[in-house]
């Protein structure tokens, strides 16, 4: 059964525009068209000592808790927002994101709620949030990355955060 359907040709240019340099964010370049924030199950970023302590050697107990926040968290974006998964299609440079629905809300909940601790960065998710102006990417180390157009929509996102046990975190 199909996870998706990509939207017709006037919401991808719309959403286009609304999200440039979506390349850069996904190959973690620089852009000046987003503000940045994160976040964590820790309530700071984790400096060398930090990551050895609440990284390594994680219980599975722990994890699986750390784990219900983000699924906590992703239900709560499903419920009070708009979300579009995007991926890139043709090649290269000439690679263009493809803005696709979800097809069911079984399907959305599968893709953002389902092993949100993943292995292989290649398997992450990655959405848009067109309400919020925002591009959010499941990232390592129980930290998640926002991407903003309008650092007004920060103040909900770490409300919702907050209410599912997360932190903000801003470079």
């Amino acid at each position: 059964m199909r996870k998706f359907l990509a939207l017709d040709k006037k919401s991808q240019i719309d959403l286009r525009e609304k999200y440039p340099d979506l390349d850069k964010l996904y190959a973690v370049e620089d852009t000046d068209a987003y503000t940045y924030m994160a976040v964590s199950v820790f309530d700071r970023w984790l400096g060398a000592e930090d990551s050895i302590k609440y990284l390594s050697d994680v219980s599975d107990e722990e994890q699986q808790s750390r784990d219900a926040k983000f699924v906590k968290f992703a239900k709560k974006l499903i419920d009070n927002t708009e979300v579009l998964n995007f991926t890139f299609k043709g090649r290269w440079s000439s690679a263009k994101p493809q803005f696709r629905k979800f097809t069911s809300d079984a399907a959305k909940e599968a893709y953002l709620m389902c092993a949100p601790h993943n292995v292989d960065s290649s398997h992450f998710y990655k959405v848009v949030l067109p309400e919020l102006e925002a591009v959010y990417f499941e990232s390592w180390d129980d930290t998640n990355v926002f991407y903003l157009r309008n650092p007004k929509h920060a103040e909900k996102i770490e409300k919702w955060a907050n209410e599912c046990g997360l932190y903000r975190l801003n470079r």
